[in-house]
C-alpha cells in the first residue's frame, strides 16, 4: 500500500492491522507561500529578501505590540526606543541601517493590504496569521515612495477549514519592573559618607585646612547643601568623623519642632514605594470553517494589562469578523471588519527626560536620604504620616514651608509619586478597520481585484493636573481634553495574468493605487476646578486655551509587476511604480521606482544529481530604487504661524523657509543571496549581501535665525549602507517522538556618507551637530560614518589627580573640525580639542533560538544580542561627578566613587573625589562605554495532552504552558541598556523593558 500527503515523502507499507505510519516531510516538495506586496509568492520563486514570523511563533511570545516579537528573529532588524508602555506604539524600526539624516526612516507597515499608521498594539496578536518584512528592491519596490526603509506586512487571520474549528486562549501573568538600576548608593550612611568626602577633600587637601577643620566645615557644608539631616546625633558631635565614617552614635531617624509641629524625618526607599507586580490577563476566543464556496473568521479578544506603577495600564477589547465567498463560479467577494476599543491609563510622570516628571529617572536617582511622606508625632508619641487640609497623605515636595522649614536639594517641588497620586491622564480610543475584497475572473487566466481598506479612529485623551500639590496649585487645577479624529482611505485595483506555456510560466499585474489620510485634531484647556470628581471643561472657570488643525496626505500611484519562470528552476521578475506625493509641490510630485530580480535552482540541475544530500540551493540577485518622502506636510513652500493681533483679528508670522524643487529620496537597492536546505532538511539558511545607497538626501540646511527661520530642506547629500544577513536552522534531533532544532542570526550593517552639502563641509571637511538629546555632538564628513562621536578626549588624571583631556595644539583652540594630533593635556576642558572618534553602530546583531519538542512537551528559548559599538553614558556620567555647587546636591551616586584617584591610590584612573572639580566628568569619551548586550527574551514551555485523554470529550486540544518576557539583560554596566539610543542613554523609560512571566492554557474544539 502506498501512502502520500501533500509535502509529505511516499511511503509503501505493508497491509496489516493496527498500522501507524509517520510520513516524512519532503524538503522538495514544500514551498512556502509568503506575503509580499500586492499578493503572495511561493518562496522557491521568490527573487528578493524577505523575512517571515508565523502564527506558530508568535504564539510562542508574550507581547501586546507584535512588533516586540520581530527583535531577534528578523535578521537586520533594530528595534530602538521602546517605551513598554502598556499600550503604546513600537520604538523606532531601523531595517538594514539608517537611510537617511534627516527624514524619518521608520519602515512601511501594512496590514491586509492598506498602510497602517496606528498602534499595532490595537491588534491582538493572536488575530495575526503572519508577518512578513520586506528588505530590498525586488520585494518592496512595488511600494514605491514609501518603501524605501522597507516593508512590514502584517496579514490577519481567515477561514481556512471545512469544519468548524474554535480556539480559546486563556492567559494570566505578572509583569514586574525588568531593567535593573546602575549600581548607587543605596543606604543612608554611605551616601552621607559619600557626600562628605568630597566636601573633606576639597577642604583638607585643596583648601589645607587641618582635619579638624575640615571635618568641622565639611559637616555644616553638607548639611546645608542637603537640607535634610534624618540622623539623630549626641549633642555637641558631628554626623560624620574625622575618619570619614559615620558616628557610631548617630541613629536613624530625627525628631525636631518646627512652627509648633513636632516632625519626623526618616528616609523612603522611593523605587520600592514606585513599582509593583501587576495582573496582565488575556482572554482570545476565535471560530473558522467554512464550506466549499464559503470561508469565515471570527474573534473576540480583551486584554488587561495593569501598569507596574499605580494608576497606569491598558485595557482593550477587540473584535473582528472575515468572510469570504463564491458568489459566482466567476466572482468572489469577502470582507475583513475589525473593532477595537483601549484606554489607557498613564500620568504626567511618565516621559522619557532626566528629570521631575519623569517617575524612573526621579525615583532611581534621588539620594537615599530623602522621604517620600512628610511625618509628624501625634499626640500619642506615634510617628504618622502628615494628612493635608484635605485629609490626604501629604507628600514631600522639599518645599521648606510646606513642611519641615528646611528646602530639598534634589528637583524641589518635585515628586511624582505625589503628582501620580492625584494627577489623571485617561487615554481612550476607538478604531474601525474595513477591508473589501472583489475578484472577478475574466478568463482563466485574466483575473481583476478591487480592495478597499477604511480606518477610522477616534482618540480621545484626558490630561488632568490636581489643586493640591505640583504646579497647578495656583490655579486650583488644569484639564486639557483633546481629541483626534483620524479617517484614513486605501483603493486598489489589479489586474493579473497568469498562464503556463508548456515548461514556461508568466504572471504580469497592472495596478493603480490610491491612499489618503485625514487628521483632526481639537484641545481646549481649562484651570479653575470646582472638584476633582469632575474632570470636564464645563467644572473649570477660566477656558485658557483651545486649538485645532487638520493634516491631509494623499499618494497616489500606477505600478506594474512581471514574474517568470522556467521549468521551476530559473525565475525572474520585474516592477515599476509611478507615485505622487502630496508632500512635495506639484512639479516634484512624481517619482519613478523599479526593480529587477532573478533566482536559480541549482539542484535541479543535471550536474547537481551526484550532490543528493543537497534538497535545495538557490541563488538570488536584485535591483532597483525605492523611494523615501517621510518628511511631513508643507516643507516645500513657506509657512506662517497663525497668533492674536486684536479680538477681531489674526496676524501672520513668519515660521519656517519651503523649498519647492525638494523631492524624493532615493534608495537604489542592490541585493545577492544564497538560501540552502540540507541533509533532508537537517540545515536550512539563507545568506544575504546588500548595499543599499540613498541619494537626493533630504537636508536640513541651517540658516541665520536672523533670515527668519532655523533653516529649509533641500536633496543634497548621499548615504550607503552595505552589510551581510546569515538565518541558520539546524535540526540536532528529529524522530518519531523528539525534535530538537537551533536557530540563530546575525547581521552586520557599515553606513558610509557619500557626498554632503558643499556649505556644510567648506573649510573643516565636514560638520559637527548636536545630538536630539543636546548631550555632545556627531561630526559628519564625506567617507566617515554616522552616529560619530565629536567630543573630548580623556588623558587620564595628573599627579594631583585632576582630569586631563588631550590638546592638539595644531588647531590653535578650534573647536569646528576634529583634532589629529596629541600635543599635551589640559585640565582646563574648555580647552580641549574636540576628537573624531569611532561610530557608535554596532558591527554585530541577532539573536538564537532553540525549540525542543518530545511526547507532548514544548520548549522554546529565545535571546536577541549585539555586538561592537558605543553607547555615551550619560546616566553614569551624571552618577560620577562630585558636587560643583549646592544647587547640585541631592543626587545619589555610583559606588564606583570609591575607586577615584587619592593619594594612597594614585593608580587609579578615575579624577579624585573631590567638590568644586567641575570638569572631572565633562562630556568626553570616558564616559563611551560598549554598547554589547546579551538579552534573555522569552521561554515557552508547555505540554499537550494526548489525543486518547480527550476522546471522550467535545476537545480536540488541550496545551497547558508558562511562558515569560524580557528575563535577563546583560551589558558592559549593571543598569546600562544600550538598546535605547544611539545617542547615548540620554532618555529613560520608566517601562522599559517590563519582565512578564505567564501561565495559560489553550482549547480547540
Amino acid at each position: 500500500m502506498q501512502v502520500s500527503y501533500i509535502g509529505m515523502v511516499m511511503q509503501e507499507v505493508a497491509i496489516r492491522p493496527n498500522i501507524r505510519i509517520v510520513l516524512k516531510p519532503d524538503s522538495q516538495l514544500i514551498d512556502e507561500v509568503i506575503v509580499v506586496a500586492y499578493g503572495t509568492a511561493k518562496k522557491s520563486a521568490f527573487t528578493g529578501s524577505a523575512a517571515v514570523v508565523n502564527a506558530d511563533e508568535l504564539s510562542k511570545r508574550i507581547t501586546t505590540n507584535v512588533t516586540d516579537a520581530l527583535v531577534g528573529s528578523v535578521p537586520g532588524l533594530q528595534l530602538r526606543g521602546s517605551t513598554g508602555e502598556p499600550g503604546e506604539g513600537a520604538g523606532n524600526i531601523n531595517i538594514r541601517g539608517i537611510a537617511s539624516m534627516y527624514a524619518n526612516t521608520d519602515p512601511l507597515v501594512i496590514v491586509d493590504g492598506a498602510p497602517y499608521t496606528a498602534s499595532l498594539s490595537n491588534i491582538p496578536q493572536s488575530d495575526i496569521e503572519s508577518v512578513s518584512i520586506l528588505k530590498d528592491a525586488a520585494s518592496a519596490a512595488l511600494y514605491g515612495a514609501r518603501g524605501a526603509a522597507g516593508v512590514i506586512i502584517v496579514t490577519t487571520k481567515k477561514g481556512n477549514t471545512q469544519k468548524a474549528v474554535v480556539n480559546v486562549d486563556m492567559k494570566w501573568g505578572v509583569n514586574k519592573r525588568g531593567v535593573q538600576d546602575y549600581d548607587v548608593i543605596t543606604d543612608p550612611a554611605q551616601y552621607y559618607e559619600a557626600y562628605y568626602s568630597q566636601l573633606h577633600n576639597y577642604s583638607f587637601y585643596g583648601q589645607g585646612n587641618d582635619i579638624v577643620t575640615a571635618n568641622s566645615w565639611s559637616n555644616n557644608r553638607m548639611i546645608s547643601d542637603l537640607g535634610y539631616n534624618i540622623y539623630t546625633v549626641p549633642e555637641g558631635q558631628m554626623l560624620i568623623g574625622t575618619n570619614g565614617k559615620l558616628n557610631p552614635s548617630a541613629t536613624l531617624g530625627r525628631r525636631y519642632t518646627y512652627n509648633g509641629t513636632e516632625y519626623y524625618m526618616q528616609p523612603d526607599d522611593w523605587t520600592d514605594m514606585a513599582y509593583k507586580s501587576a495582573l496582565r490577563q488575556e482572554y482570545n476566543v476565535s471560530v473558522n470553517g467554512g464550506t466549499d464556496r464559503s470561508s469565515f473568521y471570527a474573534s473576540f479578544g480583551y486584554l488587561n494589562e495593569d501598569g507596574i506603577i499605580e494608576y497606569s495600564g491598558y485595557e482593550r477589547i477587540s473584535a473582528r469578523i472575515r468572510a469570504d465567498h463564491q458568489i459566482k463560479k466567476w466572482m468572489k467577494i469577502g470582507a475583513n471588519v475589525s473593532y477595537v476599543n483601549s484606554e489607557r491609563e498613564s500620568n504626567p510622570n511618565m516621559d522619557t527626560s532626566l528629570g521631575s516628571t519623569n517617575l524612573m529617572y526621579y525615583t532611581t536617582m534621588i539620594a537615599p536620604i530623602y522621604p517620600v511622606y512628610v511625618r509628624v508625632v501625634d499626640g500619642s508619641g506615634n510617628v504618622v504620616i502628615k494628612k493635608d487640609q484635605y485629609g490626604n497623605d501629604a507628600y514631600d515636595y522639599g518645599v521648606a514651608a510646606s513642611n519641615y522649614g528646611v528646602g530639598r536639594a534634589f528637583l524641589q517641588t518635585g515628586n511624582p509619586l505625589g503628582s501620580n497620586r492625584y494627577n489623571e491622564v485617561i487615554t481612550e480610543g476607538n478604531q474601525l478597520n474595513g477591508t473589501f475584497t472583489a475578484d472577478v475572473n475574466l478568463t482563466s487566466y485574466l483575473k481583476a481585484n478591487a480592495t478597499s481598506t477604511i480606518i477610522w479612529g477616534q482618540t480621545n485623551k484626558s490630561d488632568y493636573q490636581n489643586p493640591y500639590y505640583g504646579p497647578k496649585t495656583g490655579v486650583n487645577g488644569e484639564i486639557t481634553k483633546s481629541s483626534t479624529s483620524a479617517m484614513r482611505t486605501n483603493h486598489i485595483q489589479t489586474l493579473t495574468y497568469a498562464q503556463d506555456f508548456g515548461l514556461h510560466s508568466v504572471t504580469a499585474m497592472l495596478g493603480h493605487e490610491y491612499y489618503r489620510s485625514e487628521v483632526k485634531f481639537l484641545s481646549a484647556t481649562a484651570q479653575g476646578g470646582f472638584s476633582p470628581d469632575i474632570k470636564d471643561i464645563n467644572a473649570f472657570a477660566n477656558k485658557v486655551d483651545s486649538k485645532s488643525y487638520t493634516t491631509i496626505y494623499n499618494v497616489e500611484g500606477y505600478f506594474a509587476s512581471a514574474q517568470y519562470n522556467y521549468n521551476e528552476k530559473y525565475y525572474a521578475s520585474a516592477s515599476f511604480r509611478r507615485d505622487a506625493s502630496s508632500y512635495f509641490a506639484k512639479e516634484n510630485r512624481w517619482g519613478n521606482f523599479w526593480s529587477v530580480g532573478g533566482a536559480w535552482l541549482m539542484n535541479k540541475e543535471a550536474f547537481m544529481a551526484d550532490y543528493s544530500w543537497i534538497d535545495i540551493l538557490k541563488l538570488k540577485l536584485s535591483v532597483g530604487q525605492q523611494g523615501n518622502d517621510n518628511i511631513g506636510s508643507f516643507a516645500y513652500t513657506d509657512t506662517y504661524t497663525l497668533s492674536k493681533a486684536s479680538d477681531t483679528a489674526m496676524s501672520p508670522s513668519f515660521r519656517q523657509m519651503g523649498n519647492p524643487d525638494i523631492t524624493w529620496e532615493t534608495t537604489t537597492n542592490f541585493n545577492a543571496g544564497v538560501e540552502f536546505s540540507i541533509w533532508k532538511g537537517r540545515l536550512t539558511g539563507n545568506v544575504d549581501f546588500y548595499t543599499k545607497k540613498t541619494t537626493d538626501l533630504l537636508f536640513w540646511l541651517s540658516i541665520p535665525e536672523s533670515a527668519g527661520s532655523r533653516g529649509y530642506y533641500g536633496n543634497m547629500g548621499d548615504i550607503r549602507n552595505t552589510g551581510v544577513e546569515m538565518m541558520l536552522t539546524g535540526a540536532i534531533v528529529r524522530t518519531k517522538d523528539i525534535d530538537w532544532t537551533v536557530s540563530m542570526n546575525f547581521s552586520h550593517n557599515k553606513t558610509k556618507i557619500l557626498k554632503l552639502p558643499a556649505s556644510k563641509v567648506a573649510g573643516n571637511g565636514g560638520f559637527s551637530e548636536s545630538n536630539s538629546a543636546r548631550t555632545f555632538q556627531n561630526w559628519y564628513e564625506v567617507g566617515g560614518s554616522l552616529y560619530v562621536p565629536f567630543m573630548a578626549k580623556y588623558a587620564g588624571v595628573n599627579e594631583e589627580g585632576m582630569a586631563t583631556y588631550w590638546v592638539d595644539e595644531t588647531l590653535e583652540g578650534s573647536t569646528s573640525k576634529p583634532g589629529t594630533q596629541y600635543s599635551y593635556t589640559t585640565t582646563n576642558f574648555n580647552e580641549a580639542t574636540k576628537y573624531k572618534l569611532k561610530s557608535a553602530l554596532p558591527d554585530l546583531f541577532g539573536g538564537f533560538s532553540s525549540t525542543f519538542m518530545a511526547y507532548g512537551f514544548d520548549a522554546t528559548v529565545t535571546f536577541d544580542y549585539q555586538i561592537g559599538g558605543k553607547v555615551y553614558d550619560t546616566r553614569y556620567r551624571a552618577l560620577m561627578a562630585p558636587g560643583q555647587s549646592a544647587g547640585e546636591a541631592g543626587s545619589t551616586f555610583h559606588k564606583d566613587y570609591v575607586k577615584a584617584w587619592t593619594p594612597e591610590n594614585t593608580s587609579s584612573n578615575v579624577p579624585r573625589w573631590q567638590y568644586g572639580d567641575q570638569y572631572s566628568a565633562a562630556a568626553s569619551d570616558r564616559f563611551l562605554t560598549s554598547a554589547n548586550y546579551l538579552n534573555f527574551q522569552s521561554f515557552t514551555v508547555g505540554y499537550t495532552l494526548p489525543k486518547k485523554i480527550l476522546r471522550n470529550f467535545a476537545i480536540d486540544k488541550i496545551r497547558v504552558y508558562a511562558a515569560g518576557e524580557n528575563l535577563g539583560f546583560w551589558s558592559a554596566r549593571k543598569g546600562l541598556d544600550p538598546r535605547y539610543s544611539y545617542d547615548g542613554n540620554t532618555q529613560v523609560a520608566v517601562y522599559s523593558p517590563v519582565r512578564n512571566i505567564t501561565g495559560g492554557i489553550q482549547l480547540t474544539f
